[in-house]
């Protein structure tokens, strides 16, 4: 089980890890973590637990959570911040996780728009932020992630095989996830401070070739199901992704690029045609 006592030793003494919860079991880090956020102000707050009961990622989906094995955490912020930042506040946790799993591991990661963490198009991680509004315009912000750590590949279920590895695979050894932490919670909070202090201009050059996504085929399903295929382009000001819609596009002129600010992404593999749906 993760231990208060060393994580308390390893963090820094900045805003994250001042306030440190560490379940064995829990629902889901980011319920409990909203949940605190709105009783009362939680700046710097990190929630981490072996196991989730209900874990979930992006548009509601579950979360393989086995216990022991992986990390799963939500880190409390708060901001008073625009729409544009905002929209960029998941790229960033996706990028500074991917470059502290990198500095702590070796193993090379790549990241899929919006907030999907790769090791060669496999799912190994994801990002899921959460915020609201408070009384006085100050909005909380709940960053979510887990990321799949020693996990065999016998262990991984039959359905998701395919599309999902762990750290563990790539790293040939399992590893400390005490170690983990000690790189990826950190390098959220530089992150976080960066952006807000100097803006998206600060992770856009970053992001942008550590983007899978970006010069791929894609098929985009919209929140009301629409889908779209086209080739994506770039990441816009606000953190949307730009694609360039194929010739036969129900949506417009297939030279004018699309703005897409919600989705779910599709990275088409023209060598086989198939779908890599992670």
């Amino acid at each position: 089980m993760l231990s208060t006592e060393i994580l308390t030793d390893l963090l820094p003494a900045k805003i994250l890890g001042k306030s440190l919860f560490i379940f064995e079991e829990i629902n889901s880090s980011n319920t409990f973590a909203l949940e605190l956020a709105r009783k009362d102000n939680q700046q710097g707050t990190v929630v981490l637990t072996d196991s989730q009961t209900a874990g979930r990622g992006r548009l509601q989906r579950s979360w393989f959570s086995p216990p022991g094995a992986n990390i799963y955490g939500s880190l409390i912020f708060s901001c008073n911040t625009s729409p544009l930042i905002l929209g960029w506040i998941p790229l960033m946790a996706g990028l500074a996780i991917a470059q502290a799993i990198e500095n702590a591991t070796n193993v090379n990661i790549s990241l899929k728009w919006p907030n999907d963490i790769l090791i060669h198009e496999r799912k190994v991680g994801g990002i899921l932020c959460e915020s609201f509004k408070r009384n006085q315009g100050e909005t909380c912000v709940v960053i979510g992630f887990g990321i799949n750590v020693n996990l065999p590949e016998s262990t991984l279920p039959n359905e998701i095989k395919e599309i999902a590895t762990s750290l563990q695979i790539h790293a040939n050894q399992p590893l400390d996830r005490h170690h983990l932490l000690k790189f990826i919670i950190p390098a959220v909070e530089e992150g976080w401070e960066t952006l807000m202090t100097q803006g998206p201009k600060s992770c856009q050059l970053a992001y942008h070739p550590r983007c899978s996504t970006i010069g791929q085929q894609i098929l985009v399903e919209f929140p009301d199901g629409r889908t779209q295929e086209g080739i994506a382009v770039s990441i816009g000001e606000q953190g949307q992704l730009q694609i360039l819609p194929l010739p036969s596009s129900p949506l417009g002129e297939s030279d004018k690029i699309l703005n897409v600010h919600a989705g779910d992404i599709r990275h088409i593999k023209s060598s086989s045609n198939t779908q890599d749906k992670n």
